[in-house]
Parts: structure tokens; sequence; C-alpha cells
């Protein structure tokens, strides 16, 4: 699969949300907590990731993440059914069209992308607990994808579920009998909750900067 193809699936699975995620609780975590109305004004702003030059966009309901950048292959990288024409990259397959420009034997194309991660409304609600932000995201009527923000001096951290750290935490904690399923939900108390967070729980972490305000 050339670079171009990898593009175009990276941007297909990111949009992807009618699979349940490998993790999942029967409720909005951690239960007995308020939902919020919307996100708090000291968390609203924009962010930059540095690793990849992606922005975090926070307004009062809804998180945006926007993708937008360069991306460089060699023209020996495309495939046969990929077709240059001119300043064209056509698939002779999909028939799309993409722009590019020259650069000696290298083709470049910008990548401008918009991917909805969350929109506060009724499958989609934010709880706060210890100073985290808790973002649920509804997947069926009993199942709930749980993801983790934390602000601290200018940095934002959005924290997921790993498959692969968190599962054995969450089943000790709750004491669910270990299987062979794909998918596993939890039901834990406030108390187990509060303790998985406590022993480095939501262990797959991002890392934004906090982008000034023009004029500031």
């Amino acid at each position: 699969m050339n670079r171009l193809k990898l593009i175009s699936t990276f941007i297909i699975l990111t949009s992807l949300y009618a699979c349940e995620p490998p993790v999942t609780f029967n409720e909005p975590q951690p239960t007995d907590t308020d939902n919020l109305s919307k996100f708090p004004k000291r968390l609203q702003g924009e962010y930059l990731k540095l690793a990849d030059n992606s922005t975090l966009s926070i307004g009062d309901k809804l998180i945006q993440r926007t993708y937008d950048y360069d991306f460089k292959i060699h023209i020996n990288e495309l495939d046969s059914a990929e077709q240059l024409s001119g300043d064209t990259i056509i698939n002779l397959i999909t028939k799309v069209k993409t722009l590019i420009k020259r650069e000696g034997d290298s083709l470049i194309t910008h990548i401008h992308y918009v991917d909805t991660l969350f929109q506060l409304d009724y499958d989609n609600v934010v709880r706060k607990f210890k100073g985290y932000y808790f973002l649920n995201k509804r997947y069926g009527k009993t199942s709930w994808e749980v993801k983790k923000i934390q602000l601290t001096k200018g940095q934002l951290i959005l924290s997921s579920i790993s498959t692969k750290l968190d599962i054995e935490n969450l089943k000790e904690i709750t004491e669910t009998a270990t299987d062979t399923v794909s998918t596993y939900k939890f039901s834990p108390s406030k108390k187990q909750f509060k303790k998985f967070i406590k022993n480095g729980g939501f262990s797959d972490s991002e890392t934004f900067v906090r982008l000034k305000k023009k004029g500031v």
C-alpha cells in the first residue's frame, strides 16, 4: 500500500464510530456524578500536538481535531492504479482526484481533515471528577466509551483506555472473570473507578499545548 492510500485509510479509520470499542462501561463514568451542561471556560480553546501538528479545538459543547499539513511522496511511489496528469493524481479505479504540486521528483499534496471527536448531547455526556473531565460516548443502550481530559499548566492530556495495559487493571479492581471475548464491559463503583485512575488507568495518552489567542 503506497503512502497516498495510507493517508486515505487513516482518514477513514479516524471517522469510524459504528464499531463498539473493545472496552466499554455499562453507564457513564464516574457513577453518581452530575453531567456538565457544557465545557468550562478554562478548558475551552485551541491546543497543538507537537508530534503531528494537529490541533484540538474545544468549544462550549464541541471538540474537534484538525489535521492540516503538506504531505510529500516520491513520484516512484505511485502505483499502477494512479495516474499523474499535470497537477493532479487520478485514481483510475475510484476516479478520485488529488491536487499536487511538484518539487523535483517529489509530489506534495495538502492534507486538511476535520474530525469531530465529541459533541455534547444526549449520547455524549461530560462529567468532572477529582480534577479530571470524563468524555462518555454512547455506543449502545448500556455501552459507553470513556476518555479522560486533564489540563495542567497549559498542557492538555487526552487519555484513552489501552486494551493491553488497562483491561487487566479493570478486571482486578472490579473482580471481573477472565474470558476470551474480544470486547469487555465493566461496571465499576465510583470507588473502584477512582482506584482505576489512581492505578494509572487511561494509559494511552496524547499531549497538546495550549495556543495563545491572537493579540494576547
